[in-house]
């Protein structure tokens, strides 16, 4: 079953084309844009996240990415 999101898809969508198309501006590559992405990734957890919960909230993602890259979906 897959999980509810409390953001619309629309919302969702928006925020990763203005991510998207700045990664175009710069003209960054896939390893560039995989550096920006991971690091602003690592800041949100270490801001925004408490720190006896950031290794697990790192595994989460970590594992939501694997499944979503080996699930085929188009994101």
């Amino acid at each position: 079953m897959p999980i509810q999101s409390k953001y619309s898809n629309d919302k969702i969508e928006t925020v990763v084309n203005h991510l998207l198309e700045t990664l175009r501006q710069q003209q960054a590559n896939t390893e560039l844009s995989l550096m920006c992405l991971g690091n602003t990734i690592s800041h949100i957890i270490k801001t925004h996240v408490p720190a006896a919960q950031q290794e697990a909230v790192a595994k989460q993602f970590g594992q939501a990415l694997a499944d979503a890259v080996s699930s085929g979906r188009p994101n």
